[in-house]
């Protein structure tokens, strides 16, 4: 731990859920943990939250959370975060550096490079690669970012935001990587929001042919297998949550989709020309990064 070079005494965090309660429950429990203020919507979260000891105090308001902090995070949809901005901007200090845990990119800077850069300056955008299909306070973990990659995607024309940030999310046991909006976005687009985008698609897939009576005495439900079932768990996620994602990062998640539907081209064409060593050396090709070896 950096407890030590611990660069925060006061924190808001501005949306007490399963990311901000898991932020809040990993901050207390450094050797010296800062005062953290919180806001949430839900009662149910707030109570817990206190009961855990991992939010020192509620504000009735994200104005009056952010009174007297050196560092505010929102944790709030991708869609709610400018809100959130214009609610801050007046009562933030102004050596208080601003940051958030959505999981796009583009479409917030260039928002905030037209509207809030110069009410907000002190900005650099956070990512954690961490997360649940489940929601609150309750799935809430506070060694959730423990080993994680956490992308910094810097706002603001004030390059010395970053590095306490990087010392922020080292000290809860994360790797930082920096980026710029648009190749964060790409990124994600690929590892994260197009396997959701699969896991609702089979999902939907499953449950046609099941109502079709395709194949009698099917029932995925009772039936599936751990490998469905692993695919499956990612779309018990909230869909007001990830619809908010896939329309904000759509641009990058239909780059990703073709490219996917380019790969499934190949597997298919490999398919119909019922060539078994061809698709040996294809599956063995695709998943010789694994095991860090060469394809036969």
């Amino acid at each position: 731990m950096l407890s030590g070079d611990f660069p925060f005494r006061k924190v808001a965090i501005l949306g007490t859920g399963l990311m901000g309660g898991s932020l809040a429950g990993a901050l207390k429990a450094l050797p010296v943990p800062p005062e953290v203020i919180g806001t949430t919507v839900s009662s149910d979260d707030r109570v817990l939250a206190l009961e855990r000891g991992w939010v020192d105090r509620f504000a009735d308001s994200n104005e009056s959370a952010v009174a007297g902090v050196d560092l505010a995070v929102i944790a709030v949809p991708p869609q709610a975060v400018p809100r959130v901005w214009g609610e801050i901007v007046g009562p933030l200090p102004p050596s208080a550096i601003v940051t958030d845990l959505s999981s796009v990119k583009g479409s917030l800077y260039e928002l905030y490079r037209t509207s809030f850069s110069a009410l907000l300056p002190l900005y650099t955008s956070s990512h954690p690669m961490a997360g649940s299909e489940r929601t609150g306070i309750a799935s809430a973990r506070s060694d959730l970012f423990s080993g994680r990659t956490v992308f910094l995607t810097p706002f603001g024309s004030e390059k010395n935001t970053l590095l306490p940030l990087v010392r922020l999310w080292q000290a809860l046991g994360a790797n930082t990587v920096p980026v710029s909006p648009a190749d964060h976005d790409g990124i994600v687009a690929h590892i994260s929001h197009l396997p959701h985008a699969l896991s609702y698609c089979l999902l939907n897939l499953a449950e046609k042919v099941r109502q079709e009576n395709r194949y009698p005495g099917f029932d995925w439900k009772t039936q599936k297998g751990g490998s469905f079932s692993d695919i499956l768990r990612i779309a018990k996620s909230s869909p007001e949550l990830w619809a908010d994602i896939f329309f904000q990062n759509r641009t990058a998640i239909l780059d990703a989709i073709e490219s996917f539907d380019r790969e499934m081209g190949v597997l298919r064409e490999t398919l119909r020309r019922g060539e078994p060593g061809t698709l040996v050396r294809l599956l063995s090709e695709w998943t010789a990064p694994l095991s860090g070896g060469n394809p036969p």
